[in-house]
């Protein structure tokens, strides 16, 4: 029975997880981040973005510079959806 609950448990969370990377996908998309970035400015580099705090800095700042209107919990899901594809940072805030 204790599986059982661990099983579907872990399953919900997955769920979970893919649910909120891909409204986080549809927030990058809907702000049309890939006008003015390549799938290279994702890669980590020595001096700029090294760590998930400075991830979210980043984000949010060009959010604010070009406009882009989401909250900053939405912000927060881009940052973790571009952590989980490009930079695997541990994430701490």
């Amino acid at each position: 029975m204790f599986k059982k609950i661990l099983i579907i448990s872990c399953l919900l969370s997955s769920i979970s997880l893919f649910a909120q990377y891909e409204a986080a996908e549809e927030l990058f998309d809907d702000a049309s981040c890939m006008s003015c970035h390549t799938e290279e400015d994702f890669s980590p580099k020595v001096g700029k973005v090294d760590s998930f705090k400075k991830l979210t800095k980043v984000i949010d700042a060009c959010r604010f510079a070009n406009d882009v209107s989401w909250f900053d919990d939405e912000s927060l899901d881009v940052a973790r959806y571009l952590n989980h594809l490009y930079y695997k940072f541990e994430e701490k805030e």
